[in-house]
């Protein structure tokens, strides 16, 4: 990695051949910094960067850097051949309404740098990898940086990895954007240079001897430019072909075969700071609220509430730790984007004064971070910290009573119980009248639920993973908040011979009435309905970049194409074969919702959780707990009432006894 750095570094531009030795010493240490500490990040425990940093500068006198911040935080200007901090390249960020937030990047000095060497490493057609825990932005990051590329000189290919990835499955996918050249020389095509984008590289299962099929092969490819035919075991050679990837050393195997990992230029993404996440989500909120005309004060005071937000992420994630039965309980930048990306909905009529806004803030952080905790003790936990902010951050008299959210054309509170049950029961009444009828007793809890999946479905790519016992009514919630959002549902018919090929099918026909259609559909998938966990493989991917290998024919594919370039010219994106698949892709993520209704018993949820990663980590977790003891005796009263031969005295007696 420190040649690779110094390849790119050591530049006629740079470092014309007349310069003086200090300065190649000094681009001699920049590499040496990132080449032995890029790798580093925070943990819990202790920042390494920190430490690798005090070490760095008593080992190695003889260039100095400054003293503020860490080695990591600066460049070598070219004009002035000194330090200089990452902070003065970042660029202004332009808030893009239309963007959901998590494929918005607002650049920090972290994800400055990093662009600045994927730049550098990928124009010499160097193996990178960006390695983190999940939310950081690596896949984010990475995509940005190969849309960017220029398609008349790359091709692009997404490979990414799951648990059932074999080294044949890999190959063939390796192989579709390859065409043969002279005798057994295989490339892409014209002059073109290919990128694979390998996500998730550490995922595939490790077999009983310790190795691991695909990585062997990528190996090989890097190794010696070459891998055999299957059939007629000869050899084929493979050129202009270049691997970029990402991994999450939290997932998967823990570890990958160092005479793989040797060929990549390693990266590290931590958490941002804290002033990196004050610059983020001020930016956002800022200009959202300048957007749509909220008062100069609300303006203000959105430092508040991004002040707030960050005390609070830091306190969950430092109180509520991951188990084996909670093992859901990872808190990441995704949780506060959706706790933001909640408060957006919202304009200037609905939220007109403090208090208001402070309880909308409080309202979306209930529903990322309380609806996905498991027991009462830990939402009382909740609560506490929750007022210990309100006291420290905002004042405690500007939150009172109880709000929800309602998927309406306004995102606003409701004034109480009995008006979100007029509502809910109409839309129940004209649910009934056009499907097959849902007789649901609309109590406090099931209302709260139907509002959250509800927000869930309304958000941009908002896909919903409902964990609760068999029979909570996690399908029947589902399919009301999918009324109440006008989304059709669409539930696989299981068979004996329902097979891979089956629910392919039935994807490809969501993803053309989603993504050429463009009309909104909710995938619900319950349990029971995952006859073969490689059912999962398919809806990981769906999940974690909308893109399913295999799903179209090549004639199918043509035909997207073929309808989605006339969409780019009216959008006013250069047609390109890239750009119509892009702009389809997004379509399909936008319109097609998924919502998983697993139950927690037994260790398959948390199974399914460590091999698809994407079932917990790109949904939006509801945990269906216990129904109080009035939701029960409301249910009873609902169906002994429609007996004729009980009275009400009677009635009261039977659910006293009860």
């Amino acid at each position: 990695m420190l040649t690779y750095l110094l390849e790119v570094m050591l530049t006629q531009e740079n470092c014309p051949s007349d310069s003086p030795k200090d300065l190649f010493e000094l681009y001699f240490v920049f590499c040496c910094v990132w080449a032995f500490g890029g790798c580093m990040f925070q943990d819990q425990l202790c920042d390494h960067r920190v430490e690798f940093t005090k070490w760095f500068v008593l080992e190695y006198k003889t260039v100095k850097f400054p003293t503020a911040g860490t080695v990591f935080d600066y460049y070598i200007c070219p004009q002035t051949r000194s330090f200089k901090p990452w902070t003065n390249l970042v660029p202004e960020f332009e808030f893009d309404p239309d963007l959901p937030l998590q494929a918005t990047i607002v650049h920090t000095a972290e994800s400055h740098r990093l662009t600045y060497f994927l730049d550098k490493l990928v124009a010499t057609q160097r193996p990178i990898m960006l390695v983190g825990a999940a939310g950081t932005g690596k896949t984010v990051l990475m995509q940005n940086k190969l849309k960017s590329l220029s398609t008349d000189d790359y091709v692009i290919a997404n490979v990414p990895f799951n648990f059932y990835t074999t080294s044949e499955m890999l190959q063939n996918q390796l192989e579709k954007p390859l065409e043969k050249k002279a005798g057994r020389n295989y490339g892409p095509p014209g002059t073109k240079d290919l990128i694979y984008f390998v996500d998730d590289m550490n995922m595939p299962e490790v077999d009983k001897y310790f190795t691991v099929q695909p990585h062997t092969l990528v190996r090989a490819c890097i190794d010696h430019g070459h891998w055999y035919d299957r059939q007629k075991l000869t050899l084929k050679q493979v050129s202009h072909v270049q691997f970029v990837s990402c991994m999450n050393p939290t997932a998967g195997s823990f570890t990958i075969d160092a005479r793989l990992q040797r060929h990549f230029c390693v990266f590290a993404l931590s958490m941002p700071t804290t002033e990196a996440l004050t610059a983020i989500y001020n930016n956002i909120l800022g200009q959202h609220m300048s957007l749509a005309n909220f008062s100069q004060t609300l303006k203000r005071y959105c430092q508040n509430i991004v002040q707030g937000a960050i005390a609070l992420h830091s306190r969950m994630v430092s109180t509520f730790l991951p188990t084996a039965i909670k093992f859901h309980y990872i808190f990441n930048l995704r949780d506060m984007s959706n706790i933001f990306q909640g408060m957006l909905f919202t304009n200037a009529e609905a939220i007109k004064t403090i208090p208001q806004a402070v309880r909308l803030f409080f309202h979306e952080a209930e529903r990322v971070y309380k609806d996905k905790l498991v027991d009462n003790h830990d939402i009382d936990l909740f609560k506490k910290i929750q007022q210990e902010i309100l006291k420290k951050k905002f004042e405690a008299s500007l939150v009172q009573g109880k709000e929800n959210g309602i998927g309406d054309p306004s995102y606003d509170f409701v004034p109480g119980w009995a008006q979100l049950n007029k509502i809910l029961q109409d839309t129940l009444d004209s649910y009934n009248e056009t499907n097959a009828v849902m007789n649901l007793v609309l109590f406090e809890d099931a209302m709260s639920h139907i509002c959250r999946i509800n927000r869930i479905l309304e958000s941009p790519r908002g896909n919903a993973l409902l964990i609760g016992v068999g029979g909570s009514g996690k399908q029947s919630l589902s399919r009301l908040a999918s009324f109440i959002s006008g989304l059709d549902v669409f539930q696989i018919t299981l068979s004996q011979q329902y097979s891979i090929v089956d629910l392919k099918a039935d994807l490809n026909a969501l993803y053309r009435k989603a993504g050429l259609k463009g009309l909104g559909v909710v995938f619900l998938m319950s349990d029971a309905q995952v006859a073969n966990e490689m059912f999962l493989v398919l809806i990981n991917d769906l999940l974690a970049s909308g893109e399913i290998a295999d799903l179209f024919t090549d004639d199918e594919v043509e035909e997207i194409m073929a309808s989605c370039l006339q969409a780019c010219k009216q959008s006013g994106i250069p047609d390109t074969r890239e750009n119509a698949w892009s702009l389809f892709i997004d379509t399909v993520r936008r319109n097609l919702k998924v919502v998983l209704c697993f139950s927690p018993v037994g260790t398959t949820l948390r199974v399914r959780s460590r091999k698809f990663p994407a079932v917990t980590n790109c949904t939006s977790i509801n945990w269906f707990h216990e129904w109080p003891e009035e939701a029960l005796i409301s249910v009873s009263r609902r169906f002994l009432s429609d007996n004729e031969l009980l009275d009400v005295i009677t009635i009261h007696r039977l659910l006293t006894l009860g």
